[in-house]
């Protein structure tokens, strides 16, 4: 059984997504936190399996939560499951140390699929997070005029 913590700020997504992951045979929703602050103590406490983490959030927003939990916690596996495809939020929630990056257009099939990749450890990307990744991987750096 695949334990998850749910981590978003809206009471509607945390309904949806457990309702949707209880029905699941292989998952189970371990906790739901409403902001990051929140979210990094049930993850130290209950060291849930995944850990779905939105981004925007009062208190504590998902980049910081992320990187306190890997800070106490270095197996911990996050994905993020956001609204914000945007450069300053993508690559922060790498570099933070996510595991994953889905966006909430994302079917609910596709992030319960996301939830057993990671959990067998896979990374799973947005395909349009993996073009970021990719345009700024082959990016030639710019000539300087001397």
């Amino acid at each position: 059984m695949i334990k998850v913590l749910l981590v978003d700020d809206h009471e509607m997504v945390r309904i949806g997504v457990s309702a949707y992951l209880s029905v699941q045979d292989d998952m189970e929703v371990v906790g739901e936190a409403e902001n990051g602050r929140e979210g990094v103590e049930m993850a130290l406490e209950l060291r849930p399996d995944i850990i779905l983490m939105d981004l925007v959030m009062d208190e504590m927003d998902g980049i910081e939560a992320t990187k306190e939990i890997l800070q106490n916690w270095k197996e911990a596996k996050i994905i993020i499951v956001t609204s914000f495809i945007d450069d300053e939020k993508v690559y922060p929630a790498l570099e933070a140390g996510a595991s994953s990056y889905m966006l909430k257009t994302s079917t609910a099939g596709e992030i319960a699929d996301a939830i057993r990749a990671t959990y067998g450890g896979d990374s799973v990307f947005e395909p349009e997070v993996t073009g970021k990744m990719m345009q700024r991987l082959t990016a030639k750096p710019e000539k300087k005029l001397a």
